[in-house]
């Protein structure tokens, strides 16, 4: 019974420090990773074109991947862009396991405004 006891206190522990992880940033709280609510989201190259400035389907046309709703991304900047389900943002993120980064619209990041609070505009996109 006390290993049993042992055993479900630290998978609790875990648990919470597990969640607690991957919500951290989840209510709009500075760069930091965010969930994806959807399956088949294209991450495309901000590095062509007017991308990295005026983000849209058209000017940033090269897809590099795509994640799904299991998936995590590290969240550097938004910038402001074609409007994708009433939202007019997009973010520069590195999907969790990547070694690289490109754009997203803000749509797909869970968050609860368009607007990610604490995380840089265009002007604080470096990484």
């Amino acid at each position: 019974m006390r290993k049993m006891t042992a055993a479900l206190a630290a998978a609790g522990a875990f648990a919470l420090m597990v969640t607690t992880a991957q919500s951290a940033a989840a209510d709009g709280h500075g760069r930091g990773w965010y969930g994806v609510w959807a399956d088949g989201v294209n991450v495309r190259d901000i590095n062509e074109g007017n991308c990295a400035t005026s983000p849209s389907t058209s000017n940033c046309p090269s897809v590099i991947g795509q994640i799904n709703s299991w998936d995590e991304v590290l969240v550097y900047c938004q910038i402001p862009g074609q409007t994708v389900g009433g939202n007019p943002y997009w973010v520069m993120v590195s999907p969790r396991g990547w070694d690289k980064y490109g754009i997203i619209s803000s749509y797909y990041v869970e968050n609860n405004s368009n607007w990610i609070d604490g995380v840089p505009g265009p002007n604080g996109c470096s990484i």
